[in-house]
């Protein structure tokens, strides 16, 4: 009965390593080439939408993001937040959920803004 429990262990753990592993590949063909992360402030002065197969990085995010407090110093308190969630059932993923800047910012529900002032995003 103990063996059978550790091949059990052996192969769950087996399957996470290598999944995490290729997570890039499944996710290809679970959400396709442009997967893009939408990220905004809290009542959506600023907006961003991430698409890293196309070079629109966080990177790219955190220059405009530092650029737009620059152009409008009264929003300079202002924190971004992440409006799309982490799967748990997604686990291939798990290894980028903690480690991933893409994941890093806190989630917020996404606010719906009638203002263009900051919309950086497609």
């Amino acid at each position: 009965m103990k063996n059978k429990y550790l091949k059990t262990s052996i192969v769950i753990l087996a399957v996470l390593l290598l999944s995490n592993s290729f997570s890039g590949y499944i996710n290809l063909f679970t959400e396709g080439l442009f997967k893009n992360y939408h990220y905004q402030t809290e009542n959506a002065e600023f907006e961003f939408t991430t698409i890293p197969s196309k070079g629109r990085d966080i990177e790219m995010m955190k220059r405009n993001f530092t650029y737009f407090k620059e152009q409008h110093p009264e929003y300079n308190d202002l924190k971004l937040y992440r409006t799309f969630e982490r799967n748990p059932l997604k686990f291939w993923n798990w290894y980028s959920y903690i480690s991933d800047d893409i994941y890093q910012f806190q989630y917020k529900i996404k606010t719906e803004s009638n203002s263009t002032k900051g919309k950086f995003g497609i």
